[in-house]
C-alpha cells in the first residue's frame, strides 16, 4: 500500500527538479562572489611548498677528463674475451702441433659468436644497476644489491643455456663455420674438444661479464680490470699446464 505513494513522491520530486533554474543551482554550488574576490581565499592555510614554484634541479655535465678517466679503463673490460682467446691461440701455436692450431680458428669462432648472443645481458645489467643506484639513497644500497643478485641469477641461467647449446650443437656449428666436410678428421676432433671444454665455462663467463657490467653501472672501472688481469694469468698458466 505504500508503493503508490512512494512512486508519487519520486514523480513530484522530478517535476520540481525540472522547474529549477540551472543558473540558480550553479550559483548555490559555486558562489561567484567567493571566486571573484581573491581575499576570500584563505591562502595562509596552504603549505609553503604549494605556494612556491618548483625549483629546477641542475645536473652537472661530466668534463672531458672525467669521461676519459672512465672510458679508457672501460675499454679494457670489453677486451676480456678477445684477450683470453689470444692467449689460447698463442699457447696452442707454441706448445701444440699444426693440427691443434688449425682446429683453434673455427672453434674460437663458434665460441666467440655464441658469446655475442648473450651480450644483451651485459647492456641490460649496466643500465639497470645505474638506474637503481641513482634512486637508492639508503646507506647499504639494498635496491642495488637486490638488482645485482637478480642479474647474477639470470646470468647463471643464460650461461647454462648457452653451455648446453654449444655442447649439443658443437658438431653442426663447426660444420657451418668450416663450410664443407673436407677437413681433416684430426683437426675436426680437436676443434670439437676445444668447443666442448670452453662450453663448460660459459656459465661462469656470463656471470663474470654481468658482474663487470654491474661495476660499470656503479662507475667502478678498477675492479673489472683486476678480474681481467687475474683471469688472464689463470688462463695462461692453465694453457701451459694442460695444453703443453
Amino acid at each position: 500500500q505504500q508503493q503508490p505513494q512512494l512512486d508519487g513522491d519520486i514523480l513530484s520530486s522530478i517535476d520540481d527538479a525540472q522547474l529549477l533554474d540551472p543558473s540558480i543551482v550553479v550559483e548555490q554550488v559555486f558562489p561567484t562572489s567567493s571566486i571573484s574576490d581573491p581575499s576570500s581565499l584563505n591562502l595562509q592555510q596552504l603549505p609553503d611548498s604549494q605556494l612556491q614554484p618548483p625549483q629546477s634541479i641542475e645536473i652537472s655535465a661530466p668534463t672531458l677528463r672525467q669521461i676519459l678517466n672512465f672510458a679508457i679503463p672501460a675499454i679494457g673490460v670489453w677486451l676480456c674475451s678477445p684477450l683470453l682467446s689470444l692467449i689460447d691461440t698463442s699457447s696452442v701455436g707454441l706448445l701444440s702441433g699444426t693440427a691443434q692450431q688449425a682446429a683453434l680458428n673455427p672453434a674460437v669462432a663458434v665460441t666467440d659468436y655464441g658469446c655475442l648472443l648473450v651480450a644483451f645481458m651485459y647492456t641490460a645489467t649496466t643500465n639497470l644497476i645505474a638506474t637503481v643506484q641513482e634512486t637508492d639513497t639508503k646507506p647499504n644500497k639494498p635496491k642495488t644489491a637486490n638488482m645485482l643478485i637478480h642479474a647474477m641469477q639470470i646470468s647463471t641461467y643464460v650461461g647454462a643455456a648457452l653451455s648446453t647449446t654449444l655442447l649439443l650443437f658443437a658438431r653442426p656449428l663447426l660444420r657451418a663455420i668450416i663450410g664443407n666436410d673436407a677437413i681433416d678428421p684430426e683437426v675436426f676432433a680437436a676443434a670439437m674438444r676445444y668447443v666442448r671444454i670452453r662450453a663448460l665455462g660459459m656459465p661462469a663467463a656470463v656471470v663474470i661479464g654481468s658482474a663487470q657490467s654491474a661495476c660499470l653501472g656503479m662507475k667502478d672501472v678498477r675492479s673489472p680490470l683486476y678480474v681481467l688481469f687475474a683471469a688472464a694469468v689463470v688462463n695462461f698458466f692453465g694453457d701451459v699446464l694442460f695444453v703443453g
